[in-house]
């Protein structure tokens, strides 16, 4: 009988480019290994990756600022880290870090302008959300879901289904094995300018494990991604996206992420991923898209996109005035930041002019 299960594959130097995936779980999910070049700690010098990048971390001074993290604990963003050799973090440095450090220090229209005429800084874009949401995940395998040591050592990342998390690990390690995404492999993806509220919020992340959906705020710039979908989100979403004619507010930009998340969750056929290597085209990640792009029935639906934007207004929303109204008319859909009672765009920043 022929195995066909897919088993690691190495270069001729040696470097894993493929890992299976009973080795990704007990080696990178479950151990200490560098999470990109696979060594042992004892093997090379370590000094750790940030989750969130040290340049971001100076730029909006969080060092000594602290995450909140799924059980509503608290970490120091300076000690948010997980294990990376240090060659393989001074790799990550020059492939990532500078260039996208580089194009998002600009100013919203130059970045804008440059992500809609280059498609690597785009596909540069795409990765680097795909290398911070990884982190932020590994992470939660070393972290204690809950903090009376008195209960069982369960882990945050203990409820994750990692098997989704192994394809999302093969595009963050693409620069180091050299794999070519096809385009079809790049998710959903939607950029626009934030109006600050407020002078305080400058720097925000949210993500979701569930649906792959990733959510990050530098400044003035905002850009919200679902990582495993194809694009097929933003396609279902397309008409109101087109609909919307001017920057977003941060709660706005937050209605238009859960929408997101919503699509993806109930989608009923999702792309399926595959690396291909072979002597003659090298590595390639490849997708197989649904040939339609269609929701579950309705009647399998859990909750609304409500629910995620509950979620997300409920952080920041506050202490105002018939809070708990509020919140409930957001879950239940009843209440929206993006479209007026006929179903028009608000349009903030012409109220903010």
């Amino acid at each position: 009988m022929t195995d066909n299960t897919p088993k690691t594959i190495y270069s001729l130097d040696n470097r894993i480019l493929f890992y299976k995936l009973e080795h990704f779980i007990s080696d990178i999910v479950n151990g200490k290994c560098c999470f990109i070049c696979g060594a042992l700690p004892d093997s090379k010098e370590f000094n750790d990756e940030h989750i969130i990048p040290d340049w971001i971390l100076r730029k909006f001074n969080l060092h000594s600022q602290k995450i909140t993290l799924p059980n509503l604990s608290k970490i120091q963003y300076s000690k948010y880290k997980v294990p990376c050799c240090k060659e393989c973090n001074s790799e990550l440095g020059k492939h990532f870090e500078e260039p996208i450090s580089e194009l998002l220090s600009k100013s919203y229209d130059e970045i804008s302008s440059e992500l809609n005429a280059s498609v690597e800084k785009r596909d540069l874009l795409f990765r680097w959300l795909c290398l911070i949401y990884f982190k932020t995940h590994l992470k939660d395998k070393s972290l204690r879901d809950n903090l009376d040591k008195r209960a069982d050592d369960k882990k945050i990342g203990d409820i994750h289904w990692w098997e989704d998390f192994h394809h999302i690990h093969c595009i963050v390690r693409s620069h180091h094995t050299g794999a070519q995404l096809h385009p079809e492999v790049y998710g959903s993806i939607y950029v626009n300018q934030i109006i600050s509220e407020t002078e305080n919020v400058k720097f925000d992340y949210i993500d979701n494990p569930w649906s792959k959906g990733v959510l990050l705020q530098l400044g003035d710039f905002c850009v919200a991604s679902i990582l495993d979908d194809s694009s097929a989100s933003i396609a279902m979403y397309h008409d109101q996206i087109s609909s919307i004619k001017g920057n977003l507010t941060a709660y706005q930009f937050y209605e238009v992420f859960s929408h997101l998340n919503f699509i993806r969750l109930h989608l009923k056929e999702r792309p399926e991923f595959q690396s291909s290597i072979n002597s003659k085209t090298g590595y390639n990640i490849v997708a197989k898209r649904p040939e339609k792009i269609e929701l579950i029935d309705e009647k399998e639906w859990i909750g609304t996109y409500g629910d995620f934007l509950r979620l997300y207004v409920e952080r920041t929303l506050g202490e105002v005035e018939n809070r708990d109204e509020i919140l409930k008319g957001i879950e239940e859909g009843k209440r929206s930041f993006l479209w007026d009672e006929k179903g028009n765009f608000n349009n903030m920043s012409e109220e903010k002019n």
